[in-house]
């Protein structure tokens, strides 16, 4: 999805001078981030990253926690990532954070939420 906002020029990040920034001709001539590829790259490794826990710790750490590990991760890249695009809506301009990241952290505080219930939960033997 990301790769096609990209192709799109859609969800276009801000200004920058890496030297990795793309030039989005259709909308301007100006370089900018990438972030539909940050999203994609941050994506893949958090999938990875959850293959890897759920073939090693699924048992171990028991129901619920990797679900936690996973929206809490994803929507703090979320969080991050936002900063490097453009605000999508006008009412976002005056606002501190934009409404990507207002509605990123629910999920985050809930990721984290639901691994300490469960790593504090009582073993039962």
């Amino acid at each position: 999805i990301r790769l096609g906002n990209l192709m799109n020029s859609e969800m276009i990040g801000t200004p920058s001078t890496m030297p990795w920034a793309f030039v989005f001709t259709n909308i301007d001539n100006v370089p900018r981030h990438p972030a539909q590829l940050y999203e994609a790259i941050y994506c893949g490794l958090i999938f990875w990253l959850m293959f890897y826990l759920w073939h090693r710790k699924r048992l171990e750490w028991g129901h619920g926690v990797l679900f936690g590990i996973m929206i809490s991760t994803l929507f703090s890249f979320r969080f991050i990532d936002e900063f490097f695009k453009e605000n999508q809506e006008a009412f976002e301009n005056n606002m501190v954070l934009n409404m990507g990241q207002i509605l990123s952290i629910p999920f985050i505080l809930l990721g984290l939420l639901i691994i300490a219930a469960r790593f504090n939960k009582p073993i039962h033997r």
